[in-house]
């Protein structure tokens, strides 16, 4: 039983340790980024916040990074789709003003949070990141226009 336990404990620790690395450079698609290292910029809001706020600002720079095929199914009125998936997401993201609050959403927050991390690292400055992304949108009753 002490061996198993020590066993467990070492596969633990060394899970551990390799999620200490830094992130490879690059825009890998699905990369993990951890909340902490980029919550200075980026602030992953709800439904009801990220509506307030774009709905406030007269000329939003609203991001659904969403394919062409989902973004087909319904995105929130105003949004351009860059696909993060695609060749060329970050040369697209280099139309838009880095000084001005940029609003990032896609199906439940995985891409978005690594766009916001792309952003981060080209220079935005204030990034907002719909939490739960599109699908918690239309949960709490949210309009997506066709």
């Amino acid at each position: 039983m002490k061996i198993k336990l020590n066993f467990v404990l070492i596969i633990l620790l060394s899970f551990g340790m390799m999620s200490c690395k830094e992130p490879a450079s690059g825009t890998q698609p699905e990369q993990k980024i951890e909340k902490s290292e980029i919550q200075d910029v980026v602030r992953v809001v709800n439904s009801e916040e990220f509506s307030s706020r774009i709905n406030a600002v007269g000329d939003v720079q609203l991001i659904d990074v969403r394919t062409p095929e989902e973004v087909a199914e319904g995105t929130i009125a105003g949004a351009v789709n860059f696909d993060f998936r695609a060749e060329g997401f970050e040369e697209k993201l280099k139309v838009l003003d880095k000084d001005k609050a940029v609003y990032v959403f896609c199906r439940s927050g995985g891409r978005s949070a690594n766009a916001a991390a792309i952003m981060k690292e080209l220079g935005f400055s204030e990034i907002y990141d719909l939490e739960g992304g599109i699908t918690a949108w239309k949960e709490d009753g949210k309009q997506v226009v066709k």
